[in-house]
């Protein structure tokens, strides 16, 4: 019995480092080699398949490092000033992920993701500083999902966004804590039906007068539509209905923690304006709209996309008419923009290759122009213009395997605000080089 304890550890380990399952080779492998008897053989394959070795056998670990060097040049002049402050800022930064996945049923899949970081939703980077005091590691992901059919799952916990969808929108480190639910249909061999449905939570408050938290409703749909062989079409519409902002009331000092839904949004671009009761009026019912074409060639595969998002609930007018000052927001200052609500945003870019293997490579390429009020600020790209709205500019991505696991990869960026009435002028360049090695 010692040596099937044995085995099963060894088993777990081998499982853990490989993240494939190979339990009947192994257990031949001992039996010929008389580490275990031919009685204990056939207990451990039974045990495999419908007990704690299946189990066992369904973990699969996987994980990420990437060692970045980062370079921004800013030039930033404060609105009403004529003088230009000059920025240049290098780090050399890094990321770790470290995840686990298991199939205990065959409709059930849990998952847990560790990853580096400061805690903040949109980044997972650490700077090398503090003089070399540890880093933080937290959780990433954690969920589980339950698929009784090929066309329906359902998800619950944090998980990975399942929308198709851009990072005009959504970073893609932002990884939403609620439920979701997806539908797929194939309703011909050439068409496809997918749906997403999101009931994701941004705060929980114990002590307002209400049984509601702030959380957002997500309803897309889409189509994946293939009219020749090599060519694919992908389109989606999407409704964000941002519900029960209205709570977050303004507290002294709340909108100078960067960490708050309300801060964070505030610091990067985004006015937050309170009414007399001190509610919040800043609302956000955004429309978005996808598409994506991609194409086989003989050379490599091309894709061409877009992103238009608008917020049908910014409203520059009632934010004026409506908010007070009370000591971190000021409603007089949105008068610069007079009848424009600032919501809309559109993205354009292609891609030339992939990055699936030893050799293979990537160029992209996209330009975005996202104005204050037509996401929320928290979920933004956090590299593009340093994170936040009220921007445009360009990115251009160029990416090589060296293996199957490891890559190289630069990403340059040249942007500025979109407007630049009440935060001022800033432009800035910036460049990443990456070498990701993936385990």
């Amino acid at each position: 019995m010692k040596k099937v304890i044995f085995f099963a550890i060894f088993f777990l380990l081998f499982n853990l480092s490989t993240g494939t399952s190979y339990a009947e080779d192994i257990i031949d492998v001992l039996l010929n080699k008389g580490v275990i008897t031919q009685e204990e053989a056939k207990r451990l394959k039974a045990e495999k398949d419908g007990g704690t070795l299946k189990l066992l056998s369904s973990l699969k670990f996987k994980g990420d490092i990437r060692i970045r060097h980062d370079s921004q040049w800013r030039e930033e002049k404060k609105s009403g000033s004529a003088d230009v402050d000059k920025y240049v800022r290098n780090r050399e930064r890094l990321r770790l992920r470290l995840g686990l996945d298991a199939t205990p049923l065959k409709t059930v899949k849990v998952g847990i993701r560790l990853a580096s970081g400061s805690g903040y939703q949109n980044t997972t980077n650490q700077s090398y500083d503090g003089h070399a005091r540890g880093k933080e590691i937290f959780i990433d992901k954690a969920y589980a999902s339950w698929e009784p059919t090929d066309f329906f799952k359902m998800t619950a916990g944090k998980q990975k966004n399942p929308l198709f969808t851009t990072s005009l929108t959504w970073d893609s480190d932002v990884n939403p804590e609620g439920y979701t639910e997806q539908i797929t249909i194939d309703i011909i061999d050439q068409l496809t039906f997918f749906s997403n449905f999101g009931q994701w939570f941004i705060e929980e408050y114990s002590l307002k007068a209400t049984d509601r938290d702030p959380l957002v409703l997500v309803c897309q749909g889409g189509l994946k539509i293939k009219p020749v062989k090599g060519m694919s079409i992908e389109l989606a519409g999407t409704y964000y209905d941002f519900q029960n902002l209205h709570i977050m009331g303004w507290d002294a000092g709340i909108l100078s923690d960067k960490a708050e839904f309300l801060g964070y949004n505030n610091k990067h671009s985004q006015q937050m304006i309170f009414d007399h009761n001190q509610e919040l009026l800043n609302k956000f019912r955004c429309v978005e709209a996808n598409a994506r074409i991609k194409v086989k060639t003989p050379l490599s595969p091309i894709s061409v996309f877009g992103t238009f998002l608008k917020n049908e609930g910014a409203d520059i007018k009632k934010l004026i008419a409506k908010g007070v000052d009370p000591g971190d927001s000021d409603p007089r200052k949105l008068s610069a923009y007079k009848d424009d609500d600032r919501g809309e945003g559109w993205l354009l870019g292609f891609s030339i290759g992939n990055k699936k293997k030893q050799h293979d490579w990537q160029i992209k390429y996209f330009y975005q122009e996202l104005e204050d009020y037509a996401f929320p600020a928290v979920f933004v790209d956090s590299d593009f213009h340093g994170g936040g709205t009220n921007n445009k500019g360009h990115c251009i991505k160029a990416g090589y395997c060296i293996t199957d696991n490891i890559q190289i990869a630069m990403t340059g960026f040249s942007t500025k605000r979109e407007n630049e009435k009440i935060s001022g002028k800033k432009d800035e360049d910036r460049i990443q080089a990456d070498l990701i090695i993936k385990f």
